[in-house]
């Protein structure tokens, strides 16, 4: 699991939030499938809204190719366009698995994303929480940031005692399949950021680059 923080400037933020504001919102069970659609009670801005919806999502779609540690940890070959979700007082996500495949064409769901839109001040409970290999973990980040997790886990979003939770939703197709390799990939490619930073001419550091560049082109597409 990977916490991005200030993956949104603040003015995109403002912008998003104006955008909002002016969207409609329905029933966000419709957009679910299979046991997810008896858990799942929010709202969501409609998908076949183009007004506001595609101004939301070009937005994302920037940030996301803004992002290095995004496109290291993931390493997406395709992302669904993001869904926009609003959760008022009593609202909640039961336990759930998300679907294999989702969007038009469908896309090979290897993680999931979540962008908080609502600061944790402005809402109680709402936490998102993920049972994952070390136990489970609740995230509530902050304004802006993300969370990114791999699509096989169980999760939930907790009722809403007061206040409103507004987040973005998407999911990616990896260039890399096995959850294992991925973090592979991101532990060498972080090692090798620290030893480029200290000597960009080490051997170590191309060593190290060298084993990345084969090990994806070993893994990638499988």
């Amino acid at each position: 699991m990977l916490h991005i923080p200030q993956l949104l400037k603040p003015d995109e933020l403002e912008l998003i939030d104006s955008l909002l504001n002016e969207s409609a919102f329905l029933d966000g069970s419709k957009t679910a499938s299979m046991a997810a659609k008896a858990v799942k009670n929010n709202l969501q801005i409609d998908r076949q809204d183009q007004d506001t919806l595609p101004r939301i999502q070009a937005i994302f779609d920037e940030a996301l190719r803004a992002s290095p540690l995004f496109q290291i940890y993931s390493m997406p070959a395709q992302i669904v366009p993001f869904l926009l979700s609003k959760y008022e007082i009593g609202m909640a996500y039961g336990w759930h698995v998300d679907s294999p495949f989702m969007g038009q064409p469908p896309i090979r769901t290897d993680l999931a994303m979540t962008v908080f839109l609502s600061g944790p001040d402005a809402y109680e409970g709402g936490e998102l929480v993920i049972q994952g290999p070390q136990g489970v973990t609740a995230f509530k980040a902050g304004k802006g940031d993300a969370v990114v997790y791999p699509c096989q886990y169980l999760h939930c979003v907790n009722p809403v005692l007061s206040g409103q939770r507004c987040v973005a939703v998407s999911w990616i197709q990896s260039q890399v399949k096995d959850i294992g390799h991925r973090q592979i990939l991101f532990d060498l490619n972080q090692v090798h950021g620290s030893l480029y930073q200290r000597d960009p001419n080490a051997p170590e550091a191309n060593l190290l680059l060298q084993a990345h560049s084969n090990l994806l082109r070993m893994w990638a597409g499988s």
